[in-house]
């Protein structure tokens, strides 16, 4: 195929024979330098003299290859029209040489994929920030709770179009999320509409695929693998080959994702592993898919899985509290959080260092740290946790404090009535002994972010799952309101700040240095919660409609549909026994929530999708 990009350079441009190239100079020293400086002036008076000449020529030259070409042009075409018609003949030469040839769609499926798997990686490596938040719609989220007969569900990992739960009752369950069928256009006529047999109900809920219960049989070797605890975490492997399991029996179980088998049992760990957290990308050090694993012994260990074996890498040592929450940055580097130390950390494995972050409110703050529990990645320089004081920290790597706290993120706990907490009969007593007594903040017990945009979700106990939004400098976290707030709530709760204002405020009566926030009237009723029960984990994904066969589209122009949210709920949190639901005092609801999960599919707002 001959075109004019594949022309060689001589045929496009005619090169000058008037100006003839000065044979170079090899003197060195003065001669060599009034040798220069006359060669420079002899050309500088040739190319004067011969300006239009030059000029003359060029003129001709393009003449002459428009004749060459066949292009009719007038003399008022410009250097655009020209450009335009290039592109024009190019693009005709390669339609001559499809029709010729052909096309072969394997290779151009390849090649979107790769320009997929590229995007991909772009957006986790923080190359490109995409600032959708404010384009989904999260109040007009459609819900579904699903479960299964088993106790508080601790963790939740994905991998499209599967989800992984695990229990407090040592259960490990794979399920099928349904697709959100796209609404369709209507252009069929009335009487074929009225031939068309009625649409089948779209199943909403996740289909139960498998599901495995404490100790198992392998069937290659004999031996009995399994966990004999509880399961506190759980996380899937980019490729979505291998699920791992974390449990309060010390355990670090590597499942096979297609039958659920458990393939090897790790026990390093000298205490239970609380955190997981793969990597999504492989290594460029090793061929396998890397895991970090956190541990209430206040270690941290690096894996490598693969299907060739699984291997213990490395231990990284430095927190003083246990390991509630960890989260991986890139390759060889992840972040966790230390409980009780209040400090959050960045490890390099490669480097052998780590950055260490102090937590903690200011000590006039009325509700300081106490414990920095979650943790959830903005790579490449980026972090989010989230404290028992109910606030939500945004962390940079290039400075050791916050750069914006959001407090009581969920809000307080209302005060208790005075007949269920304290024993006393006379009332005036029992007001007396609770004039120090103030609303309790309620913990983030859960995060997640979407790598690549600037979505932020938490979760507590306070019955919703709040959406934020990280401005464009990178600084500030914006609330966005709660997940299905207008879907199944009496309406929508207030902000906590607002709340907060409402019905606190500080005592004036007491000394300065002793002010409480105390109760000033009975807090605004809110609406009845819609996740009844501790979000113990939060897991996201985008999601992305594929091209199918006959469609023009091809997948790397085709805009995300949504975001799919789901949310493992439990009556309890998942590393304690205490039932925090019940604190909520909320009238006509489950007083001990529910164990199961649930999943949003938050669409684009009809605004945003119309100017896309």
């Amino acid at each position: 195929m001959s075109s004019f990009f594949t022309v060689p350079a001589s045929q496009r441009k005619r090169k000058r024979e008037d100006r003839a190239a000065a044979p170079a100079s090899k003197k060195r020293g003065v001669d060599a330098q009034t040798d220069g400086a006359d060669r420079r002036a002899r050309e500088r008076d040739e190319s004067i003299s011969g300006s239009d000449l030059d000029e003359d020529e060029d003129n001709s030259n393009l003449g002459e290859s428009a004749e060459e070409s066949g292009s009719d042009s007038d003399d008022g075409e410009t250097a655009a029209d020209r450009r335009l018609k290039l592109a024009e003949r190019y693009l005709d030469n390669v339609r001559e040489e499809v029709d010729e040839v052909g096309f072969d769609a394997a290779e151009i499926d390849r090649d979107l994929i790769a320009e997929r798997l590229k995007q991909d990686v772009d957006e986790f490596k923080g190359r490109t920030f995409r600032q959708i938040a404010s384009q989904l719609s999260f109040p007009a989220a459609p819900h579904s709770f699903f479960r299964s007969d088993t106790q508080s569900t601790t963790s939740i990992a994905v991998s499209p179009p599967y989800a992984y739960t695990v229990s407090k009752d040592k259960t490990l369950i794979k399920w099928e999320l349904a697709t959100p069928k796209a609404p369709e256009a209507a252009e069929t006529n009335g009487q074929s509409e009225k031939s068309k047999r009625p649409p089948r109900p779209q199943r909403k809920k996740p289909k139960r695929v498998r599901y495995a219960r404490g100790m198992r049989k392998v069937a290659e070797t004999g031996e009995e693998q399994g966990h004999t605890g509880s399961i506190l975490a759980v996380a899937v492997s980019p490729s979505g080959k291998f699920v791992a399991t974390g449990g309060a029996d010390k355990k670090l179980i590597i499942w096979d994702a297609e039958t659920l088998t458990p393939t090897k049992t790790f026990t390093h760990h000298r205490d239970s592993v609380s955190g997981l957290a793969f990597v999504r990308h492989l290594s460029t050090m090793t061929s396998g898919e890397q895991l970090f694993s956190g541990s209430f012994d206040r270690t941290i260990k690096t894996w490598s899985i693969s299907g060739a074996g699984h291997a213990y890498v490395e231990t990284l040592f430095g927190h003083q509290d246990s390991i509630p929450g960890i989260a991986a940055m890139a390759i060889d580097q992840c972040v966790s959080a230390g409980a009780r130390d209040r400090t959050a950390r960045l490890w390099k494995v490669v480097d052998e260092t780590q950055l260490v972050f102090r937590g903690g409110a200011s000590k006039h703050a009325p509700y300081p740290d106490n414990n920095i529990d979650c943790i959830a990645p903005l790579p490449p320089s980026h972090f989010v946790t989230g404290s028992d004081s109910g606030s939500i920290s945004l962390w940079s790597i290039h400075k050791k404090k916050p750069l914006h706290t959001i407090p009581l993120a969920h809000g307080l706990d209302p005060i208790p009535p005075l007949d269920q907490w304290s024993p006393e009969v006379d009332e005036k007593v029992a007001a007396l002994n609770a004039r120090y007594l103030r609303p309790s903040p309620r913990w983030i017990t859960a995060l997640a972010t979407l790598p690549g945009t600037d979505i932020v979700l938490s979760g507590s106990w306070d019955g919703w799952i709040r959406a934020w939004r990280i401005s464009d400098d990178k600084k500030t976290i914006i609330p966005l309101g709660p997940i299905g707030s207008g879907s199944g709530g009496q309406g929508t709760p207030d902000t906590p700040s607002r709340q907060l204002n409402q019905s606190l405020t500080l005592d004036s009566t007491l000394p300065e240095s002793d002010h409480m926030i105390v109760d000033q009237e009975s807090p605004k009723e809110e609406p009845e919660p819609l996740v009844k029960g501790v979000i113990n984990d939060i897991a996201v994904f985008e999601r992305r409609p594929e091209t199918l066969p006959g469609q023009s589209k091809p997948i790397s122009d085709t805009e995300p549909s949504g975001l799919c949210v789901v949310a493992a709920v439990g009556k309890e949190h998942r590393l304690g026994r205490w039932k925090c639901y019940a604190n909520n005092y909320h009238e006509g609801s489950a007083p001990d929530g529910r164990n199961g999960a649930i999943v949003f599919e938050v669409p684009f707002a009809p605004k945003a999708a119309a100017a896309e």
